[in-house]
């Protein structure tokens, strides 16, 4: 046992000790002194981030580009048009986007859009700009055989018969 005490550690002891002493010395100097403030934007890699560690505050929106499901919703529009009870007075009361009209003439008031809706599919239903509630009855809808780039919509009152009524509209494409 005396001969262990006596004897003078190895280089190599020496030199596995001071690198023991600063890898702690610098990992405990880091844990004190490094917080997510001293970190600078874009040096850490996706990979090493924690799932859910991230909200929408921190990530560009504008980066992130169109989801390949949502492609679906940039291709609906809709028209809410008023049609009092007389011919030829329907009117657009409002609409998702510029260059929608409403005309009414024939038995229809005709949607018109600025790109063809031939392949779209469309729906209507009776209801109108406010918040006082329809009247009973249902709409109809078909593509225009004059223009592919028309929708139109006939209203009916809960007997089936031809009557002017308020109408949303709609339309939703490939």
């Amino acid at each position: 046992m005396s001969k262990l005490l006596n004897q003078r550690p190895s280089p190599a002891m020496v030199v596995a000790v001071i690198a023991l002493v600063a890898a702690l010395a610098g990992t405990a100097y880091a844990a004190q002194k490094i917080n997510g403030n001293l970190i600078e934007k874009q040096t850490i890699g996706a990979g090493k981030l924690k799932k859910k560690t991230l909200t929408g505050f921190q990530i560009n929106t504008n980066k992130l580009g169109t989801v390949p499901l949502a492609k679906v919703s940039t291709h609906t529009f809709w028209a809410v048009v008023n049609n009092p009870a007389s011919p030829g007075n329907a009117a657009l009361a409002r609409a998702s986007g510029p260059g929608i009209t409403a005309t009414e003439g024939g038995g229809a008031v005709t949607v018109t859009f600025p790109f063809n809706v031939t392949g779209c599919a469309d729906v209507a239903a009776r209801n109108n700009a406010g918040t006082t509630v329809p009247q009973a009855g249902y709409a109809q809808t078909n593509t225009s055989a004059a223009n592919p780039n028309a929708i139109e919509v006939r209203t009916k009152d809960k007997a089936g018969n031809n009557e002017d009524a308020d109408f949303h509209l709609i339309v939703i494409c490939p």
